[in-house]
């Protein structure tokens, strides 16, 4: 909720201080970058491929080059 008494410029500082937040927030990507190709068969029939959870800002500049850049709060492998 925004104060009444907010100034257009108080507004603005809390709209970029909101989206600068918003890009260190972790997303869950299969394959290390949005879409990557990988998997390998696992044991009962299963695949496995590799996950990285890393902030929505290095998601979106992946996105836009096409290639893992390296950075991630953690990584792993599921199998399903």
């Amino acid at each position: 909720m925004i104060a009444r008494g907010m100034t257009s410029r108080g507004k603005q500082v809390t709209a970029l201080i909101a989206l600068a937040l918003m890009l260190f927030l972790p997303k869950h990507v299969e394959c290390g970058y949005p879409g990557g190709e990988c998997g390998r068969d696992g044991p009962f029939r299963q695949v496995c491929r590799r996950y990285e959870v890393e902030p929505m800002g290095f998601y979106l500049l992946e996105l836009l080059v096409e290639r893992d850049l390296g950075f991630a709060y953690s990584t792993g492998e599921t199998c399903r």
